[in-house]
């Protein structure tokens, strides 16, 4: 079994496995009353859309560019 480090990656695993390691068929899945159901993709689908504004954008880009440049060789 693989490491699994997340709840949500737990979910996929076990919907994997119950397809028969078929990500197809996890797409497809008719159990809808199952619950893990809604999170068979390996994400929340009840969880919020972050929105940023500009300035959040803004620091985030210099935070990256600053991250960047330290790993840089």
């Amino acid at each position: 079994m693989p490491d699994i480090k997340s709840p949500l990656k737990a979910i996929r695993a076990k919907c994997l496995d119950c397809c028969c390691e078929q990500p197809s068929e996890v797409k497809l899945c008719p159990v809808s009353g199952c619950p893990l159901y809604p999170f068979r993709f390996g994400k929340n689908p009840f969880r919020a859309k972050r929105e940023l504004t500009d300035e959040q954008k803004e620091v985030l880009r210099q935070r990256l560019e600053i991250g960047l440049a330290k790993n840089a060789p």
